[in-house]
């Protein structure tokens, strides 16, 4: 966290783009895809079930009805030609009616010389349509369907050389059975519309779980696990997604690894010289109070550079191979005896605190993140103020706190890429460091599994906080 600029945040206020968002900003709440495609599949199989059962619960209901009504009709004829009979033939028109077969529950009735006569009939003559008898004493015959009472009958009436003829036929057992068809038929949609939705589900999430695999592979490595290989699922239409992500995690990890080494070499071959000019260098500034002034001076310049460079060359070497190429060693480590003994390199003794748990983890690089985060807090920092050691359930975290000014959230994890350096405000600026200690520190934790962090402490300044997930020993 030195003094070299970054690029400037985006304005926050200023318009985006026509048809673009903002990174990780999103319009509304929306569904995912699984729960679109089960809602497709549910609202289809509905629409595609009620338009069946609809089709049908029409088709049958004017099917069933059209015959009971034409069996009603020749019925009425017949019993109207019967009654006719009986009433020639001197009967009295109750009797008459009294000779009529009953059909279910039909009821009959008839009006001869303008009285009404009837046979079981539940109805009274007030209550029939004034339209129907109307329409039989001007064509000879007429039939209506009516609602009586609060059920429903077909009525059928028939003008004779004896007066009228009237017979009710109830439609109430074909319409109770239409009814409970009809609620049946909508639980069945409603169940198709579930079923449907299940389906759509499950084909949603034999679709996706290849692009899960392919998220998941890329979030290791993302997280620096460059192994992460995707396997053949043995569909034709899938495998090439697998293959075309293998293919682009091999030549990632060939290109780091090619840049890591680049890096290696580079620094390698360039310690020898820079050990000799560093050498050279603080021989003549040993001797530079026998030179005149202005010479001492570019002298001590140049002892500083060369210090700054060297010390650049031996972070580019850690950065380059250690944690590609050391293996992880965890063992007993005195979390408390490692920090004394860092402060102590320093001549900054008394300033650890809290718990000295020994932990299970690799005691090197834990030595390394916490060299370099103490490192941080005096160069760029104001002066280290406290390291803190906290032992927690599951985790130990050591915290080191300094007292600059603090630190932008912005820049909380820009300050871990490598050569970044970032200019806190009431911080002089220096020149010396090239911006990979805490991007080593960062490396060295996530290779024993742990992780690293800087936020505002609570007492001012900067706190940098490392966390170790491993068991107390």
């Amino acid at each position: 966290m030195a003094d070299l600029d970054v690029r400037p945040d985006p304005d926050p206020d200023a318009p985006a783009e026509p048809g673009h968002e903002p990174h990780g900003v999103r319009s509304g709440p929306r569904l995912g895809l699984r729960r679109r495609v089960a809602l497709a599949f549910g609202v289809l199989s509905l629409a595609v079930a009620v338009a069946v059962a609809g089709t049908a619960y029409a088709f049958a209901r004017s099917y069933l009805f059209s015959q009971r009504e034409s069996t009603a009709v020749t019925r009425a004829l017949l019993d109207a030609r019967a009654v006719s009979a009986d009433l020639a033939a001197g009967t009295e028109p109750g009797e008459a009616l009294a000779r009529v077969p009953s059909v279910g529950e039909s009821q009959a009735l008839a009006r001869v010389d303008g009285t009404w006569y009837s046979r079981g009939v539940t109805l009274s003559p007030d209550e029939l349509p004034a339209d129907l008898l109307a329409q039989a004493e001007e064509s000879g015959a007429a039939q209506m369907s009516l609602l009586a009472q609060g059920a429903p009958y077909f009525a059928v009436a028939v003008t004779t050389s004896e007066g009228l003829y009237l017979e009710l036929f109830p439609l109430t057992d074909l319409d109770t059975a239409f009814t409970a068809a009809g609620w049946f038929l909508v639980v069945l949609s409603l169940v198709a519309m579930v079923a449907g939705g299940l389906v759509g589900r499950a084909a949603a999430a034999r679709l996706i779980r290849p692009v899960e695999s392919l998220s998941a592979g890329a979030a290791a490595i993302a997280s620096g696990d460059l192994s992460v290989r995707l396997p053949a699922s043995g569909d034709p239409d899938l495998d090439p997604l697998s293959d075309a992500f293998n293919d682009m995690a091999d030549a990632v990890e060939q290109q780091i690894s090619r840049e890591r080494r680049f890096v290696a070499n580079v620094s390698h071959e360039l310690r020898s010289p820079v050990t000799t000019i560093l050498g050279t260098a603080e021989l003549l500034e040993r001797h530079s109070d026998t030179m005149p002034a202005r010479d001492a001076e570019l002298v001590s310049s140049l002892a500083v550079r060369s210090r700054s460079l060297s010390r650049t060359l031996v972070d580019l070497l850690e950065l380059g191979s250690d944690t590609s190429g050391s293996p992880v060693l965890f063992e007993a480590t005195d979390l408390g005896a490692l920090v004394d003994g860092l402060l102590d390199q320093r001549d900054l003794t008394g300033l650890l605190y809290g718990d000295r748990p020994v932990v299970r983890s690799d005691g090197r690089r834990v030595e390394r993140v916490l060299g370099n985060a103490i490192d941080n807090a005096e160069t760029h920092g104001r002066g280290l103020t406290r390291v803190t050691i906290v032992r927690a359930h599951d985790e130990v975290l050591v915290h080191v706190d300094d007292d600059g000014p603090g630190i932008d959230a912005s820049n909380a994890e820009r300050v871990f890429e490598p050569f970044v350096r970032v200019q806190r405000p009431g911080v002089p600026q220096r020149r010396d460091g090239a911006g990979l200690g805490l991007a080593i520190a960062k490396e060295s934790a996530e290779a024993i599994g742990a992780s690293v962090a800087i936020e505002d402490a609570p007492s001012g300044g900067t706190r940098f906080t490392l966390r170790i997930p491993v068991t107390v020993a």
